[in-house]
């Protein structure tokens, strides 16, 4: 990966909510640059919103498009964005060409060196005088266009096919490079999507990634338990084998948005 041309100190936010894709970008920028400066790493709308009113804004915002709480277009209802933004996505490249103006550019998941090296000097290669219209417009028709998330999946069972609507499903499970769906009354289906498919089209009220091999519906958590350290314990129905040990970090972000759901 080639590193950046000679620039005066860079100074940038991540707002990203999955620790090992903020590792892999940090990790990506510092050789790009050696002396860049993060400013923060932020993993919710709700705080890039509080930490954005009481910061100065940096050279470069990278924005993950879906966070924990919602989508990072929002922040720009609250917050006038100085910032070069380079969005972080895993959607289709075709959708996104609007993002190619003004010193607004995306990256697509999993990241690429060389791609990376092209956004950043594109980003500092744009002097920016006040906020930008055309990018505010840009933010503002994709606020408006309201996501679509699926209702119901068509699955392959034996010689036939059954619909499985969303609100029967109580989690997604990955085991030995399958997945599975379970519903609320026991039923467990192989599907073709990866859990990583999954949260793209998942409502995001609804549903929650707590580890990375489940992905949990509001209705199936049974029981919460705090375990050491902040560290949050699930038992789920229809019950597994054991209960479900969670990171520190992810147990924050469920805490958060089971508050944020329930509201």
């Amino acid at each position: 990966m080639k590193t950046l041309n000679k620039l005066p100190m860079l100074s940038v936010l991540i707002i990203e909510d999955e620790l090992p894709n903020r590792q892999r970008l940090e990790k990506m920028l510092r050789v790009l640059d050696k002396e860049i400066k993060l400013m923060g790493n932020l993993q919710t709308v709700r705080d890039s919103i509080n930490w954005l009113q009481n910061n100065d804004q940096p050279d470069i915002i990278f924005m993950d498009i879906r966070l924990t709480d919602g989508v990072s277009f929002e922040i720009f209802n609250h917050i006038t964005i100085t910032s070069a933004v380079i969005f972080i996505t895993a959607y289709d490249e075709y959708a996104l060409k609007a993002f190619e103006v003004n010193g607004v550019d995306y990256l697509l998941k999993p990241l690429d060196g060389e791609k990376l090296a092209r956004s950043v000097q594109k980003a500092m290669s744009y002097q920016r005088n006040g906020t930008d219209d055309t990018v505010m417009q840009i933010v503002k028709n994709m606020l408006e266009k309201q996501p679509v998330y699926r209702s119901r999946f068509l699955i392959a069972f034996k010689d036939r096919f059954v619909v499985i609507a969303t609100t029967d499903i109580a989690y997604f499970l990955s085991e030995n490079r399958a997945t599975y769906l379970i519903t609320h009354g026991s039923r467990r289906l192989l599907i073709d999507q990866s859990l990583e498919t999954l949260e793209t089209e998942l409502d995001p009220e609804l549903f929650f990634r707590i580890t990375r091999q489940v992905i949990i519906s509001l209705k199936a958590i049974d029981k919460i338990y705090q375990s050491f350290n902040g560290q949050l314990k699930i038992e789920v129905v229809p019950s597994l084998k054991e209960s479900i040990s969670m990171s520190r970090e992810r147990s924050t972000l469920l805490k958060k948005w089971l508050d944020q759901s329930i509201r």
